[in-house]
């Protein structure tokens, strides 16, 4: 018996029957034929923004049969290739104090095969322009600090070490 492009469904118990010229058969023992496919992604990894002393867990989970094997992959954001992470062989992938933003996926797996999570990207965030140490200026004239950071969609706040931030409308 072949059966084409077995599914899930094809599975069950199955056995074979053997008649001879004179109409008298014999059926053989039952074989249990368990398909399983590779398995599915519930929770894939989602994307994180951080500072560069800060820790980061990515979580990933399978379902499927069988026994479910974890492994994580990583590439720099301008990478092509995928490396493999060692020791990353748990449902969890705890990324400590990165120094550059990176991409990582979890690859799910079992003895039919394995799928890959979306990818997840870790970015750091960086002051990417540091305002100047120390500055005179001349009173009653206008004066601009700037500071930007390494990411878009961030908010500025700026604060006074001593007292209150003077008013920008006076």
């Amino acid at each position: 018996l072949t059966i084409p492009s077995l599914v899930k469904s094809d599975g069950g118990r199955y056995y074979c029957t053997v008649t001879n010229e004179l109409g008298r058969s014999m059926r053989s023992d039952d074989v249990t034929l368990t398909v399983v496919e590779p398995p599915s992604i519930r929770t894939h990894p989602t994307s994180q923004l951080t500072t560069v002393s800060m820790k980061v867990t990515l979580n990933c989970k399978g379902t499927g049969r069988g026994s479910i094997r974890y492994h994580w992959e990583t590439k720099t954001i301008n990478q092509k290739r995928w490396s493999n992470i060692s020791n990353s062989n748990t449902s969890t992938l705890v990324v400590k104090k990165s120094q550059q933003s990176r991409q990582y996926r979890c690859i799910v797996s079992n003895e039919a095969g394995g799928t890959r999570s979306n990818v997840a990207t870790v970015t750091i965030l960086r002051i990417t322009m540091q305002p100047n140490g120390a500055a005179t200026v001349i009173a009653l004239q206008d004066v601009t600090l700037t500071c930007s950071a390494s990411v878009d969609d961030v908010t500025y706040s700026w604060h006074r070490v001593s007292g209150s931030v003077p008013s920008i409308s006076r």
